[in-house]
């Protein structure tokens, strides 16, 4: 699929050490002697026949004369990074799923060392650029040649050499890594869905790489906010994960590659709204969201048609935004339709981004129903002055006693003409044991 995608090349060194640094936001990794041993999901006598079986992800330690063979120094430190990696995956949700993993026979698993020999095997690049930097389409032309070549595997290969960390597909797919840390690793796995850098601005046509998992310098969790590339509660749901007029759609979550999510766990992100909820698409331009309803002195529409590289199709999270057209003779609302199941007494947060092209004031508001779908009370945050960039708004609040649900809306008062864009919804349980920051800081 020629799919290219470079972090950063690290640059000639006398001596070379690919142990980088692991990322530690939004909270700390746990210790070497306390990251969860993954495991090998498929066991095979001989990985270069891989046609059989779940798809899974083959490891590889890549070396050539240059560096020469460390496998020995490196293999349980490169088993560590893979654990960590499948350790991330998990951590960055409420749900839980892994990496499928493949390793070969002849190891005893039951001990660290002999689990790490059996998931990572050594091959030398034979092509290894010697005194320079050694592209991943040498490695991936290696890895091929040596028969490692199967559609039923995607590679991670740890260079020890000059390399890029980069994913590459051409006869064979890798997510190669110069840099050995798991953030690096794992994002450039994740390219291998065929998932581009997530397209989040409010300036058209540009891409943000930080919304998907980056290197060491970046936070490690999957996409927070199940909007851009990745929603484990709803794997039927797809995101356009390239940049206009590329048109592909993917889920990460639901990559045969991974597990099944299940729910539930600890993890960083818990989300109680659907996919439609948090992406406003509508399916023509103009055209009402079926999960919004407006009310009061305004109405909505999808943001305008118009080529996508004009402000007039703007969005946040590549798909189209929403527009409300706030009137001055009363206050207007655009909610949330669905009213989410909540519990009393437990805590909740409702964030969404917003931006004007002139100016107006707006606040969030949850409203709570009992179970007779009465009206109990309302929660207003702090009234915000939109400005020309996305910014994010948040309001939290303890459900009161007898709620059973929520409904949530954007309100403008009265006395305001003028537009908005509102995308990117999120509703976060707060303490419901899942997310061990207790609730996601607005952003």
């Amino acid at each position: 699929m020629g799919l290219i995608s470079l972090i950063v090349a690290s640059p000639a060194h006398a001596a070379f050490d690919p142990i980088s640094t692991e990322p530690t936001a939004p909270y700390a990794q746990p210790v070497d002697a306390n990251v969860p041993k993954r495991g090998c999901a498929v066991t095979l006598s001989d990985p270069k026949n891989a046609a059989a079986g779940i798809p899974a992800v083959q490891v590889i330690y890549a070396w050539h004369e240059e560096n020469g063979n460390n496998y020995a120094a490196y293999v349980d430190r490169i088993a560590k990074i893979v654990d960590r990696m499948d350790w991330l995956l998990d951590e960055s949700t409420n749900y839980d799923q892994h990496i499928n993993l493949g390793c070969r026979t002849g190891y005893n698993t039951s001990t660290y060392s002999g689990y790490a020999q059996a998931l990572v095997i050594p091959e030398k690049i034979e092509a290894g650029v010697i005194g320079g930097e050694t592209a991943a389409d040498v490695v991936a032309a290696d890895l091929a040649a040596a028969g490692y070549d199967d559609a039923n595997r995607k590679y991670v290969v740890f260079e020890d050499f000059d390399g890029t960390s980069q994913a590459y597909c051409g006869a064979v797919c890798v997510a190669a890594a110069d840099e050995w840390d798991s953030g690096t690793a794992m994002h450039e796995l994740v390219h291998l869905n065929d998932v581009d850098h997530a397209k989040v601005s409010e300036v058209p046509d540009t891409l943000a790489v930080n919304d998907l998992m980056t290197s060491q310098y970046n936070d490690w969790q999957m996409d927070q906010e199940f909007n851009n590339y990745y929603d484990p509660s709803e794997t039927s749901a797809t995101f356009y994960t390239s940049n206009y007029p590329d048109t592909r759609l993917r889920n990460v979550a639901a990559w045969s590659f991974f597990t099944t999510p299940t729910c539930c766990d600890v993890g960083y992100s818990n989300d109680l709204l659907t996919a439609q909820e948090r992406t406003i698409e509508a399916e023509a331009p103009y055209g009402y969201p079926s999960a919004f309803t407006p009310s009061g002195g305004g109405w909505m529409q999808v943001t305008p048609p118009g080529t996508d590289a004009q402000v007039s199709a703007r969005y946040y999270d590549g798909r189209r935004s929403l527009t409300m057209n706030v009137q001055s003779h009363a206050e207007g609302l655009v909610s949330v339709t669905r009213k989410p199941s909540v519990t009393a007494g437990q805590r909740y947060k409702f964030f969404a981004r917003l931006t004007t092209g002139t100016s107006g004031n707006v606040k969030l508001r949850l409203s709570w129903y009992n179970s007779s779908n009465t009206l109990l009370s309302s929660t207003d945050g702090p009234l915000n002055a939109l400005t020309s960039s996305w910014q994010e708004y948040a309001v939290s609040a303890l459900a009161p006693t007898g709620a059973t649900s929520v409904q949530l809306s954007v309100v403008s008062p009265s006395g305001q003409t003028f537009a908005y864009l509102l995308d990117s919804l999120q509703l976060n349980h707060c303490n419901n044991g899942k997310t061990t920051d207790g609730c996601r800081l607005a952003g």
